[in-house]
């Protein structure tokens, strides 16, 4: 399964990567205060513009890093019922 799946990937609107100097299968840099992760740069016009998509579920140690998206997650409540608020969390993605 983790060969169909292939490597983790960030997926950004075309105008973002180009904006970044991001190509396809390039690695990139996701990070923010919280932690960083390596992720396989995807192109595709599925991401809003301003948009890095990184669908989560990948196991810890399926990664090079031993890490998923899960790093980046600053572990912030929601302001309803103390919920998990992780559907958006704000990143930097650049080019390693």
């Amino acid at each position: 399964m983790a060969a169909r799946a292939g490597p983790a990937t960030v997926t950004l609107h075309p105008e973002d990567a180009a904006s970044r100097g991001l190509r396809a299968g390039q690695i990139a840099r996701v990070h923010n205060a919280t932690g960083a992760l390596e992720l396989t740069v995807a192109i595709a016009e599925v991401a809003p513009v301003g948009v890095a998509l990184s669908p989560k579920g990948r196991w810890l140690k399926s990664g090079r890093e031993r890490a998923n998206v899960n790093v980046l997650n600053p572990g912030t409540k929601s302001d309803m019922g103390e919920s998990a608020a992780v559907h958006g969390i704000e990143v930097t993605v650049e080019p390693m």
